[in-house]
């Protein structure tokens, strides 16, 4: 009942009675009032004058109900061990697309090569459930698409220009904003599910040894209302994957990109590369000119850009 109350409020030009939206939901006044305080006591911030409620602000917090008809999808936690081990289990248990969990804390939230994701309260941290009509090679294009719409969300909702870096960060000025994370399940050659998590860097301090990181509080000093920027993002992201085009992302991201042109240090667990990035390909795969002049492709790794 919550999301129907406000969303009445949103569209409403003028206050609306409790009489009136008891009228519209067929439920006693009592029920309008006691979910009016409900509201506030989230963080919703509601005026209540002589001739009805009005909405003021709404909470920071992505409670479900601030979804809309998305909020039967969203699953909201305070603290979480990790977004991911609960999308996991979702997915296994066939949640539908564009199923997303969300947590103001992660306990043991993951980063690439299971190193731990610094999740502390004020960020934003959620994972996506995805089942994508795709070959397997094509999955890693989501990840690109993933961090244009976190671009693009980025510009409008807090007026930062981030840009991405190879395979799957956001950065401003090379300090990390956001990090993305995917993980595949395959069924008979067919993508079961594909799993992206994001950590973003809203409203905390992030304090990275071996990494700069940087939040949209310490670039803008304003608090940002994680609630309304990851409905900003879903919205723009569910657009992008409607009208899929592998091109279309790959050359987006190449004029987001502050890998191309740049030398690199790939890293992988068995060994590294070094050379200069001058493309990448249609799956996804960075294109390094190496020192003798021929070309070589990495699909994953590490990536180090040289000063």
């Amino acid at each position: 009942m919550k999301e129907k109350i406000l969303t009445m409020l949103r569209e409403s030009p003028e206050p609306l009675s409790g009489e009136e939206i008891s009228r519209r939901l067929q439920v006693s006044r009592v029920a309008i009032w006691k979910q009016i305080g409900q509201l506030k006591e989230s963080g919703t911030e509601i005026e209540a004058g002589p001739k009805g409620y009005r909405l003021l602000s709404l909470p920071e917090v992505p409670f479900p109900w601030l979804f809309g008809e998305r909020s039967s999808r969203m699953h909201y936690y305070p603290e979480v061990d990790s977004t991911m081990n609960r999308a996991t289990a979702l997915a296994r248990e066939g949640c539908p697309a564009y199923t997303v969990v969300v947590a103001d804390r992660q306990t043991t939230g993951r980063g690439r090569l299971q190193r731990l994701w610094q999740s502390e309260e004020g960020g934003l941290y959620f994972s996506l459930i995805l089942r994508p009509s795709l070959v397997p090679r094509e999955a890693p294009v989501v990840n690109f698409a993933v961090a244009l719409a976190l671009v693009e969300t980025l510009a409008e909702c807090c007026g930062i220009a981030a840009q991405v870096k190879w395979p799957n960060d956001v950065l401003v000025d090379d300090c990390k904003i956001a990090g993305i994370l995917s993980q595949l399940e395959i069924e008979a050659d067919q993508i079961a599910f594909v799993n992206v998590g994001i950590g973003l860097n809203l409203n905390n301090r992030p304090e990275i040894a071996d990494k700069p990181a940087v939040s949209a509080l310490q670039l803008t000093g304003r608090r940002v209302n994680r609630a309304l920027l990851l409905a900003d993002f879903l919205d723009r992201f569910e657009r992008q994957m409607a009208v899929f085009s592998r091109s279309a992302i790959i050359a987006g991201w190449k004029a987001k990109t502050v890998t191309l042109g740049r030398r690199v240090k790939i890293v992988t667990i068995r060994d590294s590369c070094e050379g200069l990035a001058v493309d990448m390909d249609e799956d996804g795969g960075l294109i390094l000119e190496m020192a003798d002049g021929s070309h070589h492709t990495v699909f994953y790794g590490d990536c180090f850009h040289s000063s």
